[in-house]
């Protein structure tokens, strides 16, 4: 039964949804019901989640693990945003809690962020390295095609060639456009194939450990 029930729930409320969205009658309501459950349920795993983060790192320290430092900095600025952004939703009259908010937000997550991206790049620019080396005839129109949007974009391009940024929003406009469709389509039959064998039963990962 631990593992039919969750089937069963999983299999029903799917079908609820899938039905609504093409047909409408009765089942609009149950299905508007079940869209508020969806929103609630999502809310309360951001706690659940945060307790496991905190279980995770707290072992780290306790055990000493490598890089158990970084455990540490991450409880206390996980506990230190939130208890800011807590008072600050709480009382929102002391406008210096909000200011406080902003801060840190403005001088150390945007930073960060950008920082992580920053680092990211170097290893775009190394998958790049290898996906456009001309190893095969794929691989040469890649890079041929890769070289004139460069060239369309950059000013030197144009100075050299006036028709390289119309070959650039050309290239950009159809090919691009018809290649992300194509990953589109995928992806839509890709989601489509998992969510039918989740509600039929034959994926039960969501299930985890149930037997």
């Amino acid at each position: 039964m631990r593992r039919e029930i969750p089937l069963a729930i999983t299999f029903i409320a799917g079908a609820i949804m899938l039905l609504d969205s093409f047909t409408k009658g009765p089942i609009e309501p149950i299905a508007q019901d079940l869209s508020k459950w969806i929103i609630i349920i999502s809310a309360l795993m951001l706690p659940l989640a945060t307790v496991n983060l905190m279980r995770i790192h707290s072992a780290n320290i306790a055990r000493k693990r490598p890089g158990w430092f970084y455990s540490v900095t991450l409880i206390v600025c996980l506990v230190v945003y939130a208890t800011i952004g807590i008072v600050k939703v709480s009382y929102p009259a002391a406008t210096k809690w909000a200011e406080l908010y902003q801060k840190i937000y403005n001088n150390i997550q945007a930073p960060l962020g950008a920082a992580m991206f920053a680092i990211i790049a170097f290893y775009v620019a190394s998958a790049s390295y290898r996906a456009f080396r001309a190893r095969s005839l794929e691989a040469s129109v890649l890079l041929l095609a890769a070289l004139l949007v460069m060239l369309g974009k950059a000013p030197i391009g144009e100075l050299i060639w006036s028709k390289f940024p119309v070959i650039s929003a050309w290239l950009l406009k159809w090919a691009n456009t018809a290649g992300q469709r194509g990953i589109m389509i995928g992806a839509a039959i890709g989601a489509f194939v998992t969510s039918m064998r989740i509600l039929i039963g034959l994926e039960r990962g969501h299930l985890g450990g149930v037997e």
